[in-house]
């Protein structure tokens, strides 16, 4: 383990890989459902945030990683995650003008 993480901190942790990933899951189904390239992005997209987090908590606390290159890491992956939010919802936007 690099460090102590307060209990709290690992709670937050958890609670938002929960949520992330249950986002990234009905996202994904919706997409398949819909056939919606929009949900596609959306799905990957908030997978992107959400594995970000996981990946930097593991590079820290199991291989020992800097702990400032994990947060890099981490916001790295969030900033592209919600590039491609952001992506999902203007591709949803045009597709609902009529736009392809």
């Amino acid at each position: 383990m690099n460090g102590q993480i307060p209990l709290v901190v690992l709670g937050f942790k958890t609670v938002t890989l929960l949520l992330g990933g249950l986002i990234t899951y009905f996202a994904a189904k919706a997409a398949v459902k819909s056939r919606s390239r929009g949900l596609t992005y959306l799905a990957v997209g908030f997978g992107t945030v959400t594995s970000g987090s996981l990946l930097a908590g593991v590079a820290d606390q199991v291989f020992g990683f800097d702990t400032q290159t994990a947060l890099v890491f981490e916001n790295a992956l969030t900033m592209v995650g919600f590039a491609v939010v952001a992506y999902s919802l203007y591709v949803a936007g045009r597709s609902s003008l009529g736009g392809r």
